[in-house]
C-alpha cells in the first residue's frame, strides 16, 4: 500500500469536492449531499489507513520537485482524524438542518472546502503552506459566518475575518523571521539547522499572536461568540472541530514537538492561558445568548488546552491532546443540539426555554 498516494488524496480529495460539488448541485441536491458525506468520508477513511504506518514510527512525506509539501507522524494523523470524523458528523446533519435554506450549493462547497483546507494545514510540512491553508480556513469561515447574507450577519463575518486574518498576517512575519534566521520555510530543515536552540523571542510572538487570534484568545476572542450568527452546523464545525483549534495545533507543532523556545514562554503562555480561561468562565456565566454562551465555554476551554500544552512537557502534551478529541466530541453534539433547540423554540434566549423537556 502506498502511503505517500494516500497522504496526497487524503488532503487533495476535499479540494476536488469543492470544486465538484456546485455542478453537481444544479442538477440533483440528493446525489450533490451523497458526494459531500463521501468526500468527507473518503478523507476520513485515508487518514484511517494512515494509522498503522505512523504508529509503527515512519513518517510519511510527500514532495514535488524536491519540494516538501506534506508529512505525516503520530500528532497530524490524530488532529486529522478529530477533524474528518467531526466534519462527517456535521455534514451528515445539514442534510435536515440547511435543506430549507438557499445558497445550499455555496454551503456544501465551503464546509468541504474547509475541512480539505484544515487538513492541508496539518500536515503541511512547509511554512508557506501552512499559512496559505490557514488563509483559506479564514475565507472558507468568511461565507459560512456570512451564510445568511442579512447586514448583522456580514458584518460579525468581516470581523472574523479581518481578526483571523490580520493574526495571520503577523504570523507571517513571524515565519519570514524564522527563514532569515535558518534560511528554510521546511519544518524539518529548520530543526536540523537550529539542533536544540531557540528561536527568536520576536519570531515566536508574532507567530503567538497569529494564533491567538485564530483560537479566539482572550483578548483577541470577540469574533468568536459573534460567529453564533452562523448555522448550527457551522458553530459546531467552528467551534468544536477545528477553526478554534488550528492554532492550538500549529503551537503543539511548531513549538511542542518542533523547534525549542526560550524557557520564558513557558511561563508568558500558560498565564495568557490561564486569564483567557478564567474571562470567559466568566462572561458564560452572565450570557443569555445560547449559542453565545456555548462560544465563551469554548473559548475558556480551549484557554485549558494551551495551558497543557504550553507547559511544555509529555503530561501536558498528552493531557491537551486529550482534551482535544473530548470536546470536539462533546462541544460539538453540544451546538448540533443547540440548533434543534433554537429551531423548534424559535429563540436563542435561554430565560425563554423553559419546559423543554414537555
Amino acid at each position: 500500500m502506498n502511503h505517500h498516494w494516500i497522504l496526497s488524496m487524503t488532503v487533495g480529495v476535499p479540494f476536488l469536492g469543492a470544486l465538484l460539488l456546485p455542478l453537481i448541485g444544479g442538477w440533483s441536491e440528493r446525489i450533490r449531499n451523497g458526494l459531500a458525506l463521501g468526500f468527507v468520508l473518503a478523507a476520513l477513511a485515508g487518514t484511517l489507513l494512515l494509522i498503522p504506518s505512523v504508529m509503527a514510527g515512519t513518517t510519511l512525506s510527500v514532495s514535488l520537485a524536491g519540494f516538501n509539501l506534506f508529512y505525516a507522524d503520530t500528532l497530524a494523523v490524530f488532529m486529522a482524524l478529530v477533524s474528518a470524523l467531526v466534519g462527517a458528523v456535521i455534514v451528515l446533519y445539514s442534510f435536515g438542518y440547511i435543506s430549507h435554506y438557499p445558497w445550499r450549493n455555496e454551503y456544501y462547497l465551503m464546509v468541504v472546502l474547509f475541512l480539505g483546507a484544515m487538513l492541508g494545514l496539518i500536515f503541511a510540512r512547509n511554512l508557506l503552506i501552512l499559512y496559505l491553508f490557514w488563509e483559506i480556513t479564514a475565507i472558507a469561515c468568511w461565507r459560512l459566518i456570512g451564510f445568511f447574507r442579512e447586514k448583522d450577519y456580514v458584518l460579525k463575518a468581516d470581523k472574523a475575518f479581518l481578526v483571523t486574518v490580520f493574526g495571520a498576517l503577523v504570523m507571517l512575519l513571524g515565519f519570514i523571521m524564522i527563514y532569515h534566521q535558518t534560511g528554510s520555510f521546511d519544518l524539518g530543515r529548520i530543526q536540523d539547522i537550529l539542533q536544540g536552540q531557540p528561536i527568536s523571542n520576536l519570531a515566536l510572538a508574532l507567530i503567538l499572536c497569529g494564533i491567538l487570534s485564530k483560537s479566539a484568545t482572550v483578548p483577541l476572542h470577540t469574533w468568536l461568540p459573534d460567529a453564533g450568527v452562523a448555522p448550527s452546523p457551522v458553530t459546531a464545525l467552528l467551534h468544536a472541530a477545528v477553526l478554534v483549534k488550528i492554532g492550538v495545533y500549529v503551537y503543539a507543532r511548531l513549538f511542542v514537538a518542533g523547534v525549542m523556545i526560550a524557557p520564558l514562554w513557558h511561563t508568558v503562555v500558560p498565564a495568557i492561558a490561564a486569564v483567557s480561561a478564567l474571562v470567559a468562565a466568566g462572561a458564560a456565566l452572565i450570557e443569555t445568548d445560547l449559542k453565545r454562551l456555548i462560544a465563551y465555554s469554548t473559548i475558556s476551554q480551549i484557554a485549558f488546552i494551551f495551558l497543557g500544552l504550553a507547559i511544555g512537557n509529555e503530561i501536558g502534551l498528552a493531557g491537551g491532546l486529550l482534551y482535544i478529541l473530548m470536546h470536539g466530541l462533546a462541544k460539538g453534539g453540544l451546538f448540533l443540539c443547540a440548533g434543534i433547540v433554537e429551531q423548534n423554540s424559535h429563540t436563542k434566549d435561554i430565560r425563554q426555554m423553559g419546559g423543554l423537556i414537555s
